[in-house]
């Protein structure tokens, strides 16, 4: 793994072209896991059991996991919390031992989620210009940013669809889309909710190369999807979600 997967970045007092600039200081080895979920509990209704309830997970460098379950179960809930988009009720979820909270923008920067659906694409932007924008919300240093689109397209075989607006593609066309724009910043977790919903088999090829580059890298990946989904994947483990807990698969 990239030294960078191991540090803490702590502000300091200087800035260049209005960013600050960090320090960065080496993570405890207990600590030294891409993701961490401890004691992770969500209560959305006062008066219902927890949607989470003290859930534990550690993904390991250079893993797969599946997290399964029905709809509704909270599987999509864990994935929110652990990309950092909602705060858990109590708990702790950590990056390389780092809390969102704690550096929010060093976790966003080490972190990429896939939600469900084909959300987070803007109609009137061309596939090119979607790619850019993300580049930008990712906050890529500047030498980066062009290398990062050119090679999402590459990697993703986008070169068809490069000037094509979003509103006019088809369902499969817009999560090729979306999973580019997920592997797109590099991170060091990727977080998939249902990745292969509209895909295509070509797609799917796609999708298995860019994951298993990321684990030859020593990143992670979560996978969640519905059980009873027909997946033929070496997961390293499985687990399905049950009254608001991990149980192996």
């Amino acid at each position: 793994m990239t030294p960078r997967s191991l540090e803490i970045a702590e502000p300091v007092p200087r800035a260049r072209d209005g960013i600050d600039l960090v320090v960065a200081t080496r993570a405890p080895e207990s600590a030294a896991a891409p993701l961490r979920l401890r004691g992770v509990t969500k209560s959305w209704h006062p008066d219902r059991p927890p949607v989470l309830d003290e859930l534990d997970l550690t993904l390991d460098p250079g893993s797969m996991t599946w997290v399964g379950g029905r709809n509704g179960v909270g599987k999509t809930t864990m994935l929110r919390i652990a990309a950092g988009l909602i705060d858990s009720d109590s708990g702790r979820v950590e990056v390389w031992g780092v809390a969102a909270g704690e550096n929010r923008s060093r976790y966003q920067q080490l972190v990429s989620f896939l939600p469900a659906g084909d959300r987070g694409l803007y109609a009137r932007l061309t596939v090119r210009k979607q790619l850019e924008f993300c580049a930008r919300i990712a906050m890529l240093p500047r030498p980066r940013f062009r290398e990062a689109v050119d090679e999402a397209i590459d990697t993703f075989d986008l070169h068809e669809l490069i000037e094509r607006r979003v509103d006019r593609m088809s369902m499969g066309q817009r999560q090729r889309l979306r999973i580019a724009m997920t592997f797109l910043p590099r991170p060091e977790v990727v977080l998939l909710d249902e990745p292969l919903t509209s895909l295509d088999g070509e797609g799917a090829a796609l999708l298995h190369q860019a994951i298993e580059k990321l684990i030859a890298d020593d990143g992670a990946v979560l996978w969640c999807s519905p059980s009873g989904e027909n997946l033929d994947i070496p997961f390293d483990s499985r687990w399905t979600i049950e009254h608001g807990k991990l149980v192996a698969a």
